[in-house]
């Protein structure tokens, strides 16, 4: 993990007191040991804060000890120079683990006193170094400290290569804000807060107690044995470090049992944990559209390493917890099943059990004797899949709508179904699109609209409907997004009536050089009546004739 912490002068504004700092700290202590993370400051500038390395006791104090660099006092902001200084030493893709870049800033891209340079810095940031944090594998995650920021490009940034973004509208919020980031990126194992008490376990040997204090308020801390602590009071195996906002309290060796919180409830609040007996879990996206499906997977590890005895996993319980973070009351709580063969717990959930929003994902195994639990936050965006259907009853006598002479010619059905689909091109590849429309209608009536990749948006289909009554119209449809991941639309059926009189078909004509014995036998009938004409008058023309001859000779 990378961290890139604005300090152009804009900060004094935005946060005149400082406060990345103590977020920083709560950062610095949470971490979990054996991971690899870095710190640098940037303006006109980059510079190194805490050099990359493994974190662990000795890398904290440094980090701890350099903080005092962070500073307002910047010219420029330079975050195309920021990246790659932080991504400087990966190159290839990521092997275990994965790669994450965390930048915080308030303002926009600022190289120079000069527009056109600022715009082509701008450029090369959606262009070839977002290629190229694509190519490595790396998750931008970014923390928004102003309304002045370029949300366009942070948006770019972290959807396209599946990271986080969040805006701290005060300097105040940065401490939460940075726990979610944390826990996007390097989420320390914790065990859960229950009402407010939490259960440590044996194999707990040290525990860190994050604490969002309101203003005004006093942390304490009840043992298992009942012993209160606090700030002023406490044992020399408790650390107490009270920053602006939040208090962290660690504590080496803690006795097992029921660990009760007295103070701010608070649903950030954390029990980070260092044990050999962890969790780990596989990774899960940022966002989600409606009609995704969420594949959870989670499992208990030993010194990090899978743990295999499948009689021992037998007598675990898993679940996901998935709560709306605006509204704590909606809650989805989603059992995990154990894989025997793979040894892990799993579950799949349809996003469209959600409604639009940010919630919080808690993956915990319960052991009975033990508890551990992993966080993530994860946004549920609709699909940027749209189709809508309309029921048309058509006029023979109107003219065609797309002015397609060939079309005015050909005969008209008496109604159609009319299909527009659209997407959003800047989270859907368009030329991955495929699927098809299908329409049920009476009497076994079927139609398949097949749908390819459009090219205009948006997009009408037409389906001739020949028959009134009820039909049924179910669609399913597929495409990648732009940073590569699935999406598959499979909206439920609808049902639309067409009501217009069924036009009575005429009997079809005989092709043409067809014999017909209908047709030979009128002209044969109509040939001796002709024939038959011509003979009658020939005869009274000879009659009459030969009258007058003889009349003459009389």
């Amino acid at each position: 993990m990378r961290l890139l912490i604005d300090v152009s002068g804009s900060m004094r504004q935005n946060d005149p007191k400082n406060l990345r700092v103590p977020a920083l700290r709560l950062v610095n202590s949470l971490l979990p040991a054996g991971a690899r993370a870095g710190v640098w400051t940037f303006a006109e500038g980059t510079e190194v804060l805490a050099a990359p390395g493994a974190v662990d006791d000795d890398w904290r104090r440094r980090t701890t000890a350099n903080l005092r660099q962070v500073h307002s006092r910047g010219l420029f902001t330079d975050i195309e120079a920021a990246l790659k200084a932080a991504t400087a030493d990966w190159d290839g893709p990521p092997g275990e683990g994965a790669r994450h870049v965390i930048l915080l800033t308030d303002g926009l891209v600022d190289v120079a006193k000069d527009d056109t340079r600022d715009a082509a810095s701008r450029r090369r940031i959606l262009s070839e170094q977002l290629d190229r944090l694509r190519e490595l594998g790396v998750k931008v995650h970014a923390v928004a400290l102003s309304d002045n920021v370029d949300t366009e490009l942070l948006e770019a940034l972290t959807e396209r290569t599946g990271g986080w973004l969040e805006s701290a509208s005060s300097a105040e919020q940065l401490q939460r804000v940075f726990l979610h980031m944390l826990e996007q990126s390097a989420a320390p194992t914790t065990v859960p807060i229950e009402g407010n008490h939490f259960e440590i376990d044996a194999q707990v040997s040290e525990f860190t107690l994050l604490v969002f204090r309101a203003p005004g308020g006093e942390t304490r801390l009840v043992s298992p044995d009942g012993q209160t602590l606090s700030a002023t009071a406490h044992g020399p195996m408790v650390q107490w470090r009270g920053e602006p906002g939040y208090d962290l309290v660690t504590i080496e060796r803690p006795a097992p049992g029921r660990w009760t919180l007295d103070g701010g409830l608070d649903p950030d609040n954390r029990v980070a944990v260092v044990t050999d007996l962890g969790i780990d879990a596989a990774p899960v996206p940022a966002a989600l559209h409606s009609g995704d499906t969420l594949r959870l997977e989670a499992w208990i590890t030993d010194h990090g390493a899978p743990v295999a005895r499948t009689d021992f996993l037998k007598l675990l319980s898993a679940k996901a917890i998935l709560t709306q973070a605006d509204d704590p009351t909606r809650r989805i709580d989603q059992p995990l099943a154990l894989d025997p063969a793979r040894n892990r717990f799993t579950a799949e959930v349809k996003a469209n059990a959600f409604a639009a929003g940010v919630y919080d994902l808690s993956l915990l195994i319960d052991g009975e004797t033990f508890k551990r639990q992993l966080q993530r936050r994860i946004r549920v965006t609709p699909t940027p899949l749209t189709l809508d259907y309309q029921a048309r009853v058509l006029d023979p006598a109107s003219p065609n709508e797309n002015g397609d002479a060939a079309a005015d010619a050909a005969p008209r059905p008496p109604a159609q179904l009319r299909v527009v689909l659209n997407l959003e091109r800047d989270q859907v590849a368009a030329e991955s699109l495929f699927g098809y429309v299908r329409l049920e209608g009476p009497e076994g009536v079927q139609s398949l609209l097949e749908i390819a990749a459009p090219t205009s948006l948006p997009m009408l289909y037409e389906l001739p409907v020949t028959q009134p009554g009820s039909y049924r119209v179910g669609a399913r449809l597929a495409a990648r997004t732009v940073n590569g991941s699935s999406i598959l639309l499979e909206p439920p059926d609808e049902t639309l009536e067409f009501a217009f009189t069924a036009p009575v078909e005429e009997p079809p004509a005989p092709p043409p050089g067809a014999f017909s014995w209908l047709v030979f036998a009128l002209y044969v009938l109509g040939g001796n009546l002709l024939l038959a004409a011509a003979l009658g008058l020939t005869w009274w023309l000879f009659k009459r004739a030969a009258a007058k001859q003889a009349a003459a000779e009389a």
